[in-house]
């Protein structure tokens, strides 16, 4: 059974999602170490394996891609315990061609804030942009 998400909350992690991607949040090792878990988890859409530590370690030098993400669908897994999906397209340059896949992320309540836990990144056919999100 599914717990249904408040839409404020799904607001707020979707806004949490879209910081992830600003180049002056990805640069700033404190703002990275206060929103991903100390047990986070990544599996890219490419299928490599990070943790918390080549993350933090790797986004502060790398170029931010041009990243687009949109259909977001929120559920609670339990009460400290939230589940976002959405679909997301992303190119390393203006020039390159987009890559298509279907995100999940699970974010867990801290006794202050909302700490990314889990995220994969599942390549997906291409689907249409829709810029009004």
């Amino acid at each position: 059974m599914t717990i249904k998400i408040s839409e404020s909350l799904l607001g707020h992690l979707i806004e949490q999602e879209r910081v992830l991607l600003e180049p002056s949040i990805r640069q700033s090792s404190s703002s990275l170490d206060k929103l991903l878990s100390p047990y986070f988890h990544e599996i890219s859409a490419n299928g490599m394996m990070f943790n918390k530590a080549h993350v933090m370690s790797r986004l502060p030098n790398e170029k931010v891609p041009q990243f687009y993400n949109q259909s977001f669908k929120g559920q609670m897994l339990s009460d400290d315990l939230a589940q976002l999906t959405y679909h997301a397209a992303y190119r390393h340059s203006a020039k390159a061609p987009l890559h298509y896949s279907i995100r999940m992320s699970i974010w867990k309540r801290t006794q202050n804030h909302w700490e990314l836990i889990y995220h994969q990144g599942t390549p997906c056919p291409e689907f249409e942009l829709l810029f009004e999100e």
